[in-house]
């Protein structure tokens, strides 16, 4: 596809004409595609740019000092990476961007685009706010679950939010079994023994990641 009509199906530069769009592509990098399992930053890394997925999917995720995994949460393209990070002046970003299958990635040089005179960076600002505010939401709600006493709350608490989003009570999830206990930040066995109980009580049933709310 090319590169204007991509950008005009992303969030970010919203309500933009031909013209604005043109001024906005002199601050993204070329298109990258990454392979399945590509770090694009590491926990630590200074960044001047903030990336822009076009295809693919990318976790967020943190690990500790005894080798667990936590994924913050996955991104499925069109969407923003370490926007906030590099908006808040932030030196060096808390966490990693991990390819999840292939993807292709460009990177926004949004400071150098602050500086410039642009009939388009208002607008660019004002969809920028919108999708942070967004994300906000999305954290309180990570936020909410991590603080559910037990492993079975946790889990009901995110199949019944997957139905209100996919509006069905029947849905697939972006996560594998490995990916979603690292998601609940719970143990993979316990994981698999807590849906196991739920599917014979009959509150839900599962095939990989495919779910039902009974």
């Amino acid at each position: 596809m090319e590169l204007s009509k991509m950008l005009k199906n992303l969030k970010l530069f919203n309500n933009l004409n031909d013209l604005e769009l043109e001024e906005v592509k002199n601050f993204l990098s070329d298109i990258k595609v990454y392979t399945n399992k590509t770090t694009i930053f590491n926990v630590g890394d200074n960044i001047n740019n903030f990336g822009i997925l076009l295809s693919g999917q990318v976790e967020l995720e943190v690990d500790d000092d005894f080798g667990n995994k936590t994924i913050l949460s996955k991104l499925t393209a069109p969407a923003l990476f370490a926007e906030s990070v590099l908006i808040c002046g932030v030196k060096e970003i808390p966490l990693s961007v991990v390819t999840s299958g292939e993807a292709e990635i460009i990177f926004f040089d949004y400071n150098s685009f602050l500086g410039e005179n642009l009939k388009s960076k208002e607008k660019v600002k004002d969809n920028l706010i919108k999708i942070l505010a967004g994300k906000n939401l999305f954290m309180r709600d990570k936020l909410n679950l991590l603080t559910l006493p037990t492993a079975r709350t946790k889990i009901l608490y995110y199949l019944s939010n997957e139905a209100r989003k996919k509006g069905s009570k029947y849905f697939t999830l972006d996560f594998n079994i490995t990916e979603l206990s690292q998601y609940l930040n719970l143990n993979r066995s316990s994981l698999s023994r807590e849906l196991s109980k739920l599917k014979k009580e009959g509150l839900i049933d599962y095939h990989n990641k495919t779910f039902r709310i009974l």
